[in-house]
């Protein structure tokens, strides 16, 4: 067994594969270890991928053939999807501008399919962990399979990474008393690559098309609310969400089952420490309201990969000098859209005084400006910043 890497990457998540994948692109051998079988698994969520993401995973190889669903267009409404409060951006029609959804575990099938073909890249899965040390000279786990050596170490474990803990980097947190009851439904009527979003009391409700005559159902509310509409009946939620989207997309039925998600907004202090690396929930957690999540973990593994690089390429040491640039890059990046989308969230679940019609107003004065919509368009597509190297076209 090989036990001598360039990097050790703990967490075989979306995350920590496509930056396995993103740093084996850079030349690196790289072990991915887990403490579970790697499997699709179990999460019913979807992701909207921005097309710079969409860039980057056609630039390493990954085959989402048949698994995306354009974004044709994206319509935010404070009411039915024909209020006038309303802000609608248009795309170009194939996702070129907005980005497409993609369910989460046939993506995750993907990029182990990928991984797998990977020869620099080692997974180690199910695999105990039973200490990290990380010195001048190099980084060590202690495993059940034995011990294995590199120069990075990079913490992809998850929003209550223990990587983290034991580093010593702490977080700012804020738990926001709410919940998202993700689902998927089959529809009468056809979605037309539409995404829509209405803010409603107390929270929101996204319905972003899929492939097919299906949609994931994304409703985020207070929590208490949200456990008691998954635990519904079938036909009692079925009517609750029809009355919820005014019969827009027609009769439906529930394709998946409901899941329970709380929220949180929680940036970690540091994304770095000697000899080690932060991304993806790991290093930051924003509201899903704006569905930039894992794209800024995607973000976080095309940064991580240009300093591994630019390491090889010069001759340095990999554990050392590829983190010089990545925590400014990522925490400014990772906190401006922390910031927007706490900001969206707080005055998007205040329905109270003046509150209210100052949301719709700017809903309604924002739609109106060509300039404000295409600046909000670039920067949800990722392309408002000098891209690192793999969002880049090739």
């Amino acid at each position: 067994m090989k036990t001598e890497f360039d990097i050790l990457i703990v967490g075989a998540g979306l995350a920590g594969l496509t930056t396995a994948l993103a740093c084996a692109d850079s030349g690196a051998t790289v072990a991915l270890l887990d403490r579970n079988a790697v499997d699709t698994g179990s999460d019913g969520r979807a992701s909207a991928l921005s097309t710079t993401s969409l860039r980057l995973f056609e630039n390493l190889g990954v085959d989402l053939k048949g698994l995306t669903q354009p974004i044709k267009d994206m319509l935010v409404t404070e009411g039915a999807p024909n209020s006038p409060w309303r802000l609608h951006f248009e795309g170009d029609g194939d996702g070129g501008d907005l980005g497409a959804l993609v369910e989460n575990a046939p993506l995750k099938a993907a990029l182990l399919k990928q991984v797998k073909l990977q020869k620099d890249v080692s997974i180690f899965a199910p695999i105990g962990i039973r200490d990290v040390t990380r010195s001048a000279k190099n980084v060590i786990a202690e495993t059940d399979q034995g011990s294995l050596t590199a120069k990075l170490l990079i913490a992809a474990d998850g929003r209550e990474s223990l990587l983290r803990r034991k580093a010593g980097i702490t977080t700012q947190r804020f738990d926001y008393d709410s919940a998202s009851l993700v689902t998927t439904i089959k529809h009468e009527l056809p979605h037309d690559g539409s995404a829509w979003q209405r803010l409603i009391p107390g929270g929101a409700l996204a319905v972003l098309p899929l492939t097919g005559q299906r949609s994931q159902i994304v409703w985020s509310g207070p929590t208490a609310g949200i456990q008691a509409a998954t635990a519904m009946d079938y036909d009692s939620f079925v009517a609750l969400l029809s009355e919820k989207m005014d019969g827009y997309l027609g009769d439906m039925s529930i394709a998946a089952q409901r899941q329970c998600y709380p929220l949180r907004l929680q940036m970690a202090d540091g994304f770095t420490a000697t000899r080690l690396a932060l991304v993806g929930d790991a290093a930051h957690v924003i509201h899903p309201l704006a569905g930039q999540g894992f794209n800024l973990g995607i973000r976080d593994a095309a940064a991580i990969a240009d300093g591994v690089k630019m390491a090889r390429d010069t001759g340095q040491d990999i554990g050392v000098a590829s983190l010089l640039e990545y925590d400014h890059w990522r925490n400014a990046d990772s906190r401006s859209l922390g910031v927007v989308t706490h900001l969206i969230s707080e005055t998007s679940r205040r329905n109270f005084g003046s509150i209210g019609h100052i949301r719709r107003l700017g809903l309604a004065l924002t739609n109106r400006s060509t300039a404000t919509k295409s600046a909000l368009v670039k920067r949800a597509s990722g392309e408002a910043r000098e891209l690192p190297t793999l969002m880049r076209q090739r």
